[in-house]
């Protein structure tokens, strides 16, 4: 019962500890995840092993490889809510204006990544974040609604170029509206706080609706990781 109560702490602590693990250390969350998850892993396996009456330890062992395959997944998932919050309140940073100046929701984008366990070799499939889009109306720029808005979706890029490396930001609309506008279609890219890469690309597509600005974040690609 006290080995089960120690580990039932442990493994609270574990959970619980992410997020300040990630402040205090300036870790990325794919690294704080799959840290933690292995710790928690850990605690389940020993426990485990200690209710069926085998040894603690080689529970905690085999956990480990479970736990840091489900904290690879967390932390994509962890992407794919900060990729939907984002795009939530960079639509809601419009929504007192007139309905021809409100911002419209685009599609958030998965791709398959693969992860293997380093100690185990064993690998499975998730879904990790792509890209998500908002459209904004041509008309507000310039407007505190849309430095918001922007502001947002710059965030955003900003954590994920932190944990992928890299992220785009791509400002798309028609070419009769970049002509009108006098944008100039180029590329140019900034630091983040940690050293990592925006690319900001201006481009013409005339997929997007006459009027409208299509904001899309775009992750650094994930081809294969061991965790």
């Amino acid at each position: 019962m006290k080995l089960l109560c120690l580990t039932a702490v442990a493994l609270a602590v574990a959970l619980s500890g992410c997020a300040q693990i990630q402040e205090k250390t300036g870790m990325d969350s794919k690294s704080v995840g799959a840290g933690v998850g292995a710790a928690a892993g850990c605690a389940v396996g020993a426990v485990g092993a200690r209710l069926m009456g085998k040894n603690p330890l080689a529970g905690c062992a085999v956990g480990a490889v479970a736990g840091g395959l489900i904290g690879f997944q967390k932390a994509r998932q962890e992407e794919m809510d900060a990729a939907a919050r984002a795009q939530q309140e960079a639509v809601a940073a419009l929504a007192n204006l007139p309905v021809s100046q409100q911002a419209r929701m685009g599609e958030i984008k998965t791709v398959e990544v693969t992860a293997t366990d380093k100690g185990s070799n064993e690998t499975k499939k998730y879904q990790a974040f792509d890209s998500v889009s908002v459209d904004l109306p041509l008309s507000t720029k310039g407007s505190p609604e849309y430095d918001t808005a922007i502001g947002k979706l710059k965030t955003l890029a900003e954590r994920v170029a932190d944990e992928r490396g890299s992220a785009i930001i791509e400002l798309a609309m028609t070419a009769a509206d970049a002509r009108a506008s006098k944008v100039v279609l180029e590329t140019a890219s900034a630091k983040t706080a940690k050293g990592s890469t925006v690319t900001v690309a201006k481009i013409a597509d005339n997929t997007v609706p006459k009027g409208m600005q299509r904001v899309t974040v775009r992750a650094g690609k994930i081809q294969h990781t061991t965790v």
